[in-house]
C-alpha cells in the first residue's frame, strides 16, 4: 500500500492551494504526465493548475497546457452552472417537482476563487416519479443522457452544462435510504417556493458524509468530492448541532466511519494534524484506497466501514444476475435468430417454445456423443499407445529407428556436401577454359 511520490505531491499542491500557501518544490524529479493523469481521474486537474503556476520545476509545456485547459472548462462551467440551476429550479417549481437542490451557487462562494469549485454539475435530489419527469423535462431541452454505472441519472448538453439527478437509489443501504426518504419530506421548502426544498447545514452534513461513505464502500470516490466536502465544513463548522449530528450518524451506524473520514479530510487540507502509530496504518489505507479508487487498502478499510463487503456482495450477486441471464437468452434465443435456422418457424409461430425445446435436445445429444467418443474411444486409445510405447523392448526399437534415421540424415548431407564441391570444382574450370579461349 506504498503511495508514489506523485500522489503524496499531488496532496500537498491541492493542501497548499486550498489554504492559499506557496506550494513547496517538490523534492525530487516528477513524472508529470503521472501527476496529470492522476489529477484528472480525480477531477482536481483545474485546482492543481493553480499550484503549479509559481513552480521553479521544469514541466513540459504540453502538461501545462493540459492543466490550463482544465482549468479554463472550469472558469466557463462556473457561471453556466449558476444559471442554469436557477432556471432549473424555476422549472421544478413549475412542474411541481418535490425535490431539492445541493446548492451550486451556494457552494461556489465556499471557495477562495470561484473557478476552484470541484462540484462539475448541477444535483437534484427527488423520488421515483420525480426523477422520470426530470429526464422528461431535460430531453425536450435537448439534454441527452450519459449512462451511468451508478445509480443517479446524467444528462448533458452542449456547452458544458451537465445535471446529476437520482432517487433514493442512489444509497446501498437501507438505513441511507430511509434517511434519503425522511429528508425529502421533512426538510424545509426553500424561501419563495413551494416544492423545491432546501437542506439546511446539519442535514447537508449528514448528506454528504452519506454520499462520501456510499462513494467510499463503491470504490468511486474521488479527491474533488472530498474538497467539497472541506470547503462546506470550513464555512459551517461554527453553525453545526454536533448532537443532532452524532445521534443521526449513530441511526445510519457510520459514526467510527465518519469520525476517520472528517480526520482524515482535516489532516489532508485543514490543521495537517498527525496521528498515533495505533491508527497510522489504518489512514494510510485510506489513503491508498482514495488515491487508487477502492484497488488497494480495502481489507483494513472493510474493518471500519461493513459496508464495503455489502457491496462486494452485491456485485457477486449482480454479476451471477447477468451470467444467468446470458445463459438464458443463450437457451431460449429470440424469433428472428430461431427462424434463420428453422425457415418452418416462419408459417408456425406458436411452435416457437417447441422449437426450442428441439434444439436443446440437439445440443445435449452432441454433447453427449462428444463426451461418450472421448471417453470410450480416444481416452483407452490414448492410455493404450502409452502403456505400449513404454515396454522395454518397444524403447529398444524406437531408439534404433531414431539412431538410424540420424544416421542416413548425416550421410544425406554429407553426400550433398561432397556435391557441391565438385559442382564448385568444375565452375572453376570452366572459367579457366573461357579465359583461354577469349585470349
Amino acid at each position: 500500500m506504498r503511495k508514489g511520490y506523485e500522489e503524496r505531491y499531488l496532496i500537498m499542491i491541492l493542501s497548499s492551494v486550498m489554504n492559499q500557501k506557496t506550494t513547496p518544490e517538490p523534492m525530487r524529479q516528477l513524472d508529470w504526465e503521472k501527476m496529470f493523469r492522476l489529477a484528472d481521474f480525480h477531477h482536481v486537474a483545474h485546482v492543481v493548475h493553480y499550484g503549479i503556476l509559481g513552480l521553479n520545476e521544469i514541466i513540459p509545456q504540453s502538461i501545462r497546457r493540459r492543466f490550463f485547459e482544465k482549468y479554463l472548462e472550469a472558469v466557463y462551467r462556473t457561471d453556466r452552472l449558476r444559471k442554469a440551476e436557477k432556471q432549473l429550479r424555476s422549472l421544478m417549481e413549475k412542474e411541481k417537482i418535490n425535490c431539492f437542490f445541493v446548492d451550486y451557487a451556494e457552494n461556489v462562494k465556499s471557495y477562495p476563487i470561484e473557478e476552484m469549485c470541484c462540484q462539475e454539475y448541477i444535483e437534484i435530489g427527488s423520488d421515483k416519479k420525480g426523477t422520470g419527469l426530470i429526464a422528461n423535462k431535460l430531453r425536450i431541452r435537448d439534454f441527452v443522457e450519459k449512462p451511468l454505472e451508478d445509480e443517479g441519472f446524467l444528462y448533458y448538453r452542449i456547452p458544458g452544462i451537465k445535471v446529476f439527478f437520482y432517487n433514493y437509489n442512489i444509497f446501498l443501504s437501507r438505513p441511507m435510504r430511509k434517511f434519503y426518504k425522511n429528508l425529502l419530506g421533512t426538510i424545509p421548502r426553500k424561501e419563495g417556493f413551494k416544492h423545491v426544498r432546501e437542506m439546511g447545514p446539519n442535514d447537508q452534513y449528514l448528506f454528504y458524509m452519506c454520499r462520501l461513505t456510499d462513494s467510499y464502500a463503491k470504490g468511486e470516490i474521488s479527491l474533488n468530492q472530498m474538497i467539497n466536502f472541506w470547503f462546506f465544513y470550513k464555512r459551517y463548522a461554527e453553525e453545526f448541532s454536533w448532537k443532532y449530528i452524532y445521534d443521526r450518524l449513530k441511526k445510519l451506524k457510520i459514526e467510527a466511519f465518519a469520525e476517520k473520514m472528517e480526520y482524515l479530510v482535516l489532516r489532508w487540507f485543514g490543521t495537517g494534524a498527525g496521528v498515533g502509530a495505533e491508527f497510522a496504518e489504518v489512514y494510510d489505507a485510506m489513503e491508498s484506497y482514495i488515491l487508487s479508487k477502492g484497488e488497494e487498502g480495502r481489507e483494513i478499510s472493510s474493518q471500519y466501514l461493513p459496508l464495503i463487503k455489502t457491496v462486494a456482495d452485491c456485485y457477486a450477486r449482480n454479476r451471477r444476475a447477468e451470467e444467468f441471464k446470458r445463459l438464458l437468452e443463450w437457451a431460449f434465443p429470440d424469433r428472428g435468430y430461431m427462424e434463420t435456422i428453422y425457415p418452418e418457424l416462419e408459417k408456425a409461430s406458436a411452435l416457437l417454445p417447441l422449437f426450442w425445446m428441439f434444439r436443446l435436445g440437439r445440443y445435449g445429444l452432441r454433447i453427449c456423443y462428444h463426451k461418450l467418443w472421448e471417453t470410450y474411444l480416444l481416452k483407452p486409445i490414448s492410455n493404450l499407445q502409452q502403456r505400449f510405447s513404454q515396454l522395454p523392448i518397444i524403447k529398444d526399437i524406437i531408439i534404433k529407428l531414431a539412431a538410424s534415421q540420424e544416421e542416413d540424415e548425416n550421410i544425406e548431407t554429407s553426400e550433398a556436401e561432397e556435391t557441391d564441391i565438385g559442382d564448385s570444382e568444375q565452375d572453376k574450370d570452366d572459367d579457366k577454359e573461357t579465359a583461354e579461349i577469349l585470349k
